[in-house]
């Protein structure tokens, strides 16, 4: 089980703290970004298998998140969420590997762009480069306006569960959650179209290694959106394919060799 504590961000937002120690001197320390509506409770499993060959792993749950505080589903703007994740990396060693699953994947990217000199290598499972979920209409349409003079209104993420992983037991698992958030806000939606747009803008400047895991049955995120990712990225890049697997490979029957793979990435 993680290590639980508590932490700030640069902002003074109370975060949630995790850390999977193995005993002894760590052979490699990563950072670990979870995705939109859940938190790193959900990551234990990762964690252990990680700490069992000797990798520590830290993370926090995001703002609007899990256990830290802040408005559920929210951002006021995206570079917050990046504040987040550096107060974790205040734990970590100069350089560092990343490990960041859908919305955690486009964050991972954005502390990579502002903190280049720290990042060392990206593993992103189904990145969050842009949404397969189709939105209402009106709900696409009055985002920008919403954003404007509500944008802290809670709306349906719409997200369908049964989407996220083949196995019925770890959806049931994860609608019972009561730490799950269900909402997101219209700020949140255009921050994160925004950050998509700036990423794509920044492509050409990433100078790490990348590892792309992608499911064969992607439907949350858009995979046409990672396929251009992984085509456009201009440095060292594997890609990793899970056939019979949906967007939450980490909770997919077959995770070991997720896990297994992530670990040859990380400590390569």
């Amino acid at each position: 089980m993680a290590n639980n504590f508590h932490l700030q961000a640069a902002d003074g937002t109370e975060l949630a703290g995790y850390e999977w120690r193995p005993e002894g001197e760590p052979t490699c320390n990563v950072l670990l970004i979870h995705g939109q509506g859940e938190h790193l409770g959900r990551y234990d499993y990762l964690g252990e298998v990680l700490t069992e060959s000797g990798v520590r792993t830290v993370g926090v749950d995001l703002r609007g998140h899990g256990m830290s505080k802040g408005r559920r589903g929210h951002v006021k703007k995206w570079s917050d969420y990046v504040q987040d994740v550096a107060a974790a990396a205040e734990m970590l060693p100069e350089t560092f590997p990343v490990i960041g699953h859908s919305m955690g994947g486009l964050i991972a990217l954005s502390l990579a762009a502002a903190q280049p000199e720290r990042v060392r290598n990206l593993v992103l499972s189904g990145p969050l480069m842009g949404v397969a979920v189709a939105a209402p209409a009106w709900k696409t349409a009055m985002a920008g306006v919403l954003s404007s003079v509500l944008p802290g209104l809670q709306l349906a993420s719409g997200i369908p569960l049964n989407e996220l992983c083949t196995d019925p037991e770890a959806v049931a698992l994860y609608e019972k959650d009561g730490l799950r958030v269900k909402t997101i806000t219209p700020r949140w939606f255009t921050e994160m179209q925004a950050e998509i747009a700036r990423i794509e803008q920044h492509l050409p400047h990433f100078t790490i290694p990348l590892s792309l895991h992608v499911a064969e049955h992607e439907t949350i995120v858009d995979a046409a959106a990672n396929e251009r990712l992984y085509a456009a990225w201009p440095t060292a890049k594997k890609r990793w394919y899970w056939q019979g697997g949906k967007h939450e490979i980490l909770q997919e029957p077959f995770r070991q060799g997720v896990v297994a793979a992530m670990l040859e990435d990380i400590c390569d």
